[in-house]
């Protein structure tokens, strides 16, 4: 009957995942009842990481919640309902076709170690425990981290050498389109690198900086958006944050790089141009690591595939830009 039960749901939702397991009683038993039932059951091995005693009324709805630790503090005479009203814990519910991500999103949000499965009409059906969710949290984290890299978990595990070498180049092919991109707006500065080669030797610094200030940014946004949906206005909070502590960075390394590459090359207007194509690469690639992976969600596509492709060519092309551009602004 429990297989059953399971089968019904999808393997996304979190009927799927829950154990019918479960140690309940009734608002009208004795407590001693209760515990003697508990007992029994952990002697014979029929149920495990047991934490609380779920409350049920008379039509097996869920009414609260008692802690084990509450529990062995009880007169075993009495009733539940003689304690429930002073000591039970009301704790977050979900219904057997609940996602998976609402899932993990509530254990994340609430610090649980156990969540009971609810029906539609609130009838107790199941608990997920965290060690059922921490192994999906897991899986998700993995795959998430595969698909930043471009890659396919399934294929790798696979071992196919021939389907791991297409996966890898399709995403190879589009970062070298991208790398084109950026050394096209290099080529359109050539002359100012060629009258001040000092430009080639800072370049790496600036679109590394900016690189990884966007990845922060963009590592932050993905893992909410796969936490859960995001409202809008979870959205613009989650950007502007990303803005503002871009944009400190910014100065903090402005005003280093400045001062290094003053004394570095001994011109206080490299020191400028470095330090405002600082603040400028880290404000954009704060605000585009934020707003690619929406924009990405928005149109239907996994944020954790493409988003770090075109993050990096948007950094790389606005931090040289910006970089070269200034430089033949005030130093040529």
């Amino acid at each position: 009957e429990d297989i059953k039960r399971l089968k019904r749901y999808e393997e996304d939702e979190a009927g799927a995942i829950m154990q019918t397991e479960l140690f309940s009683a009734h608002l009208d038993e004795r407590i001693g009842e209760a515990v003697k039932r508990l007992k029994k059951m952990k002697e014979e091995e029929d149920l495990d990481n047991v934490h609380q005693v779920f409350i049920i009324d008379q039509f097996n709805m869920l009414i609260g919640v008692i802690m084990l630790e509450d529990l062995i503090t009880f007169d075993f005479e009495k009733k539940f309902r003689d304690y429930f009203d002073k000591t039970h814990k009301m704790i977050q519910t979900v219904k057997g076709s609940d996602t998976i991500d609402e899932v993990v999103r509530i254990f994340s949000d609430y610090d649980l170690v156990v969540l009971p499965v609810v029906d539609g009409h609130g009838v107790l059906v199941g608990r997920i425990t965290s060690d059922d969710i921490y192994d999906i949290m897991e899986e998700q984290a993995t795959d998430q981290i595969y698909k930043m890299a471009g890659v396919d978990d399934e294929t790798e595990e696979d071992k196919d050498i021939k389907s791991i070498t297409k996966k890898r180049g399709i995403w190879l092919g589009v970062n070298l389109i991208t790398a084109i991109l950026a050394s096209l707006v290099i080529g359109f500065f050539d002359e100012t690198i060629q009258k001040y080669v000092a430009l080639a030797i800072l370049m790496p610094i600036v679109a590394s900086m900016g690189g990884n200030a966007g990845t922060q940014s963009l590592t932050i946004m993905v893992r909410q958006i796969a936490l859960g949906e995001m409202s809008w206005s979870e959205a613009k909070d989650s950007i502007r944050q990303e803005i503002v502590v871009s944009f400190l960075n910014g100065l903090v390394f402005a005003l280093l790089m400045g001062m290094i590459a003053f004394f570095w090359f001994h011109d206080e207007r490299l020191g400028i141009v470095i330090a405002l194509a600082m603040v400028l690469n880290l404000l954009a690639a704060g605000f585009f690591g934020a707003l690619i992976p929406l924009g990405l969600r928005r149109i239907g596509t996994d944020p954790a595939v493409a988003s770090s492709v075109l993050l990096t060519t948007v950094t790389d092309v606005l931090g040289f830009f910006a970089f070269l551009g200034l430089a033949k602004i005030i130093l040529i």
